[in-house]
């Protein structure tokens, strides 16, 4: 009889680990696997690392990139990221990348790139596209009262440019002086839009060419210091989140969380926020 106890103490006590045991693993299977609380579907989409939106970004190209007091990143683009990543139930890690180099990152150092990125078929050729989500002009800078008159970019003759490295403002640039369209001008390539302006300040250049998002806002923060000189509006520039060409997955993906945040207003507000 005392043998049977035995044996069927033993029984339970196997039974009680035994649930024990199944409780410990299904709990540690639940807290390892975090909650999506993204509104698209992104089952299929591959990141650099799981759980998070890599985005490579340019810090330094106000209003869509720039640096807080505190250092952290803040612009329209920043705040486009973060929009985008919470309808995607992703977090977020912005990569600060010069932008002449930016795109030779994208599927290796980040997914996607983020940073005022004008879509053009020569990048198409290397890599994918968003929708676009803001329309842009080509604009000319000029110190307050200047006595420069731009009434066309072929005004740019006989001028000195300060223009971003790497952007639609050189290669436009380029292109005019290549045809022949635009003689006689000294071009001056910078790694930073914020170092044109300062080209401009000490009299390096006569004039800064830029995208007019740019230009309003140094002409708002300093009304003072610039004025605009002309924009072209005849030849619209749109900005698009660039990805690998294989990242198919990940370009629906964005798109469909671009046209919830559409439809909720978020650019119409994240524009007046932070233009001019």
């Amino acid at each position: 009889m005392k043998k049977k106890i035995i044996a069927m103490l033993l029984a339970a006590s196997m039974l009680c680990l035994s649930v024990i045991g199944c409780s410990g693993s299904k709990q540690d299977s639940v807290s390892s696997t975090p909650e999506v609380k993204g509104t698209v579907d992104i089952s299929n989409v591959k990141l650099i690392k799981e759980g998070t939106l890599t985005v490579g970004m340019e810090i330094g190209y106000p209003p869509f990139e720039d640096k807080a007091e505190n250092g952290d990143p803040i612009g329209y683009d920043v705040d486009f990221v973060y929009a985008l990543a919470d309808k995607l139930g992703l977090e977020v890690n912005i990569v600060d990348t010069a932008f002449d180099v930016i795109f030779a990152g994208i599927g290796t150092n980040y997914d996607c790139v983020v940073s005022a990125v004008t879509i053009t078929d020569e990048r198409r050729e290397n890599c994918l596209f968003s929708d676009p989500y803001i329309d842009s002009y080509q604009a000319v800078v000029v110190k307050k009262g200047s006595n420069i008159k731009i009434e066309s970019l072929k005004d740019l003759s006989g001028k000195s440019v300060a223009l971003q490295d790497a952007t639609t403002s050189k290669a436009l640039l380029e292109d005019m002086i290549k045809t022949g369209t635009v003689t006689n001008c000294k071009m001056g390539p910078a790694e930073k839009v914020l170092t044109t302006f300062t080209e401009l300040d000490n009299g390096e250049y006569d004039v800064v060419l830029c995208d007019s998002p740019v230009a309003d806002t140094y002409i708002t923060n300093y009304p003072d210091k610039y004025e605009l000189a002309f924009l072209d509006q005849e030849n619209v520039e749109q900005f698009g989140v660039a990805m690998a060409k294989t990242d198919a997955d990940l370009q629906k993906a964005i798109n469909e969380a671009m046209k919830q945040l559409k439809d909720e207003g978020f650019f119409e507000e994240n524009k007046t926020k932070w233009f001019a």
